[in-house]
């Protein structure tokens, strides 16, 4: 079987691999290198701990003073409000207990695969030694904002298998000396894992694809035509028949399901990183200051600082506030004044419920959907390219399917 996916993010290079391992004959297309986009500019975390969904009556009731709050880790470009009215419905209908309860059960189940299912992709792509395994922490400034957590989301998350520990103030800086005092203490997760450049392990996965016979095409893909017996896919160059189709490309997923009759309410949750100088500061594991949503990780390049959600067009302008903001944190986490190397914007695919679409469609069951993975794309890759491969052969998949539905929100 000929198989097409649009799309050469880290949720469509980790497909294209394991359909590969399944025997199927595969062509990625995209307009970019592999890995660009969302793939390239995340914290580099594999988040095994992100088990709860975003939508939650206490979070939607946080929501309108973070976005008038320009320090708050949540921000809105007010051109792009039209576009978060079918979100912000459905994250409201996402957020009633029957349907949250629904929602942390399917990440879950995706969070216990998605380890194994990594081992095997990164064996597959010798790509093991762009991956550690030295835990992360995830601080908080005061001693009222650390014990809300430990009773709410943190003790949900150990409900849910997450396995973590409580540390003191003196605690973090036996294990991070290099950072400032500015918390009251944090949560450790010793088995997050991180990799040191996300771009190069999109790479790797690229290469291992074409070294065992993949095809890559650099093209834009302009529609998609079901036929009878497989898909038509027509890009800048020519037109291409598969006997089955995987959508993979993030944002423009949301108009190619246009196109067959799928309305997906994503919106695209901007982030931003700055890539820091490493200069004095020793990091060995990535730190989050949780009360302002910024990640500080080590990587080959330096130090990244990432975060932020900008609910903003892909195409529109980054914001020099965001980042500046940014630097602010890092400047009180780290105890100086960081040097920025680079800076970077990208679109996040995020749903209203927190969960990726992934499964084929009911009346074009030749076309599989996979992305919408929101902050959780590299987390959660591999083991949506396990489900992927699963659902095209026709074996039972690993979870039960229902909750990732492409027409869920129809």
């Amino acid at each position: 079987m000929n198989v097409g996916i649009i799309g050469a993010g880290i949720v469509g290079l980790s497909s294209a691999l394991w359909l590969q391992r399944a025997g199927y004959r595969v062509t990625l297309i995209d307009s970019n290198e592999p890995g660009q986009g969302a793939s390239f500019g995340n914290a580099g975390l594999f988040a095994d701990y992100a088990r709860l969904p975003f939508a939650r009556f206490a979070m939607m009731r946080k929501m309108p003073g973070m976005l008038i709050d320009n320090q708050s880790p949540l921000s809105l470009q007010s051109h792009y409000l039209p576009d978060l009215l079918p979100y912000g419905w459905h994250f409201f209908k996402a957020c009633f207990p029957a349907n949250y309860s629904r929602g942390r059960q399917a990440l879950t189940a995706l969070q216990a695969l998605a380890p194994e299912a990594d081992r095997i992709l990164l064996k597959r792509a010798e790509a093991e030694g762009l991956v550690r395994k030295e835990g992360c922490l995830g601080l908080f400034e005061t001693p009222e904002g650390y014990e809300e957590a430990k009773a709410g989301d943190l003790h949900e998350r150990r409900d849910q298998g997450v396995n973590l520990q409580f540390l003191s103030a003196d605690e973090v800086r036996e294990l991070e000396p290099g950072l400032a005092g500015f918390h009251a203490g944090g949560v450790f997760y010793p088995d997050t894992r991180f990799t040191i450049s996300p771009v190069e392990l999109s790479r790797r996965y690229a290469e291992c694809f074409e070294a065992r016979g993949g095809c890559f095409l650099r093209e834009r893909v302009g529609f998609v035509d079901p036929l009878p017996d497989g898909v038509r896919v027509q890009t800048s160059m020519q037109s291409i028949t598969f006997d089955h189709l995987v959508v993979a490309a993030g944002m423009a997923s949301k108009w190619l399901s246009a196109q067959l009759g799928i309305k997906i309410p994503m919106v695209s949750e901007r982030g931003y990183h700055l890539m820091l100088e490493n200069n004095d500061t020793q990091l060995n594991r990535p730190v989050g200051w949780l009360d302002k949503a910024v990640f500080l990780t080590p990587m080959i390049e330096g130090i990244r600082l990432a975060g932020t959600a900008e609910f903003a067009g892909t195409d529109a302008p980054p914001s020099r506030m965001r980042t500046n903001v940014m630097l602010q944190h890092a400047k009180k986490m780290l105890g100086g004044e960081p040097t920025v190397k680079a800076s970077w914007v990208g679109s996040r695919p995020s749903t209203p419920d927190s969960l990726p679409v992934i499964g084929p469609l009911r009346k074009y069951p030749q076309i599989t959907l996979a992305f919408g993975h929101g902050h959780l794309g590299l987390t959660l890759a591999s083991v949506t390219g396990q489900l992927v491969a699963q659902t095209i052969q026709g074996t039972p998949t690993a979870v039960e399917m229902e909750a990732f539905s492409p027409e869920r929100f129809q």
